[in-house]
Order: structure tokens, then sequence, then C-alpha cells
């Protein structure tokens, strides 16, 4: 990357981006899209939980949240934030996850 410091190469960056929005140049471009945050329902999350046969507290610790959270998910009275979806949907979709986070001793 010869010797520009960052803030040349930020500006150089800039600059070929912008060429490339007016058609003046071509770059590689790569279109990424997002699956979109599950939601969960009060009932689809302690269906899950009990499915998998955990406690509201290990149900929690899976998550890094507390007992009280879990019931609140369950009552309705707070919704899991988006890391916290993605991670129920990841559990739903491949229990053997799991496996990697619990160890039954």
């Amino acid at each position: 990357m010869n010797n520009m410091t960052f803030g040349e190469l930020l500006i150089r960056s800039a600059r070929e981006a912008e060429a490339h929005a007016l058609g003046e140049k071509k770059l590689r471009t790569n279109i990424v899209e997002i699956e979109p945050i599950p939601r969960y329902t009060p009932g689809n999350i302690k269906a899950l939980r009990e499915r998998l046969r955990l406690p509201q507290t290990l149900f929690g610790g899976v998550f890094g949240v507390s007992k009280k959270t879990v019931e609140a998910w369950e009552a309705g009275t707070r919704k899991p934030g988006a890391s916290a979806a993605r991670l129920l949907a990841e559990i739903e979709t491949n229990p053997a996850y799991l496996d990697k986070v619990l160890h039954v001793k």
C-alpha cells in the first residue's frame, strides 16, 4: 500500500467512491442483504424455552440476562433486543447450539 498516510488513503477512497457513483469508474461491488430481525411473541419465547426444557434462570443465562428479564419477555412487558432475537432464532433452528453454551457436569 505504498507510503500514503491513513488520511491520504481515506481521501483517495472517497474520490474513487464518488467517481463510481457518478459512473466515471467501475469498481467491484457486492450486494449484501441482512436478514430482518426476527420478532418473538411472549408465547413463542415461552414455548421455545419449554421445548428446550430449560428453567427461566438457565434460559436467561444463555442470553446473559436475568430470570426477571425472561419473565418479562414471557409476560410481554419487555421484548428481547435485536441481539437476543437473533440468538433466539439461532437456538430455535439449531437447538444443538446450546451444547456450545451449556456444560452439564
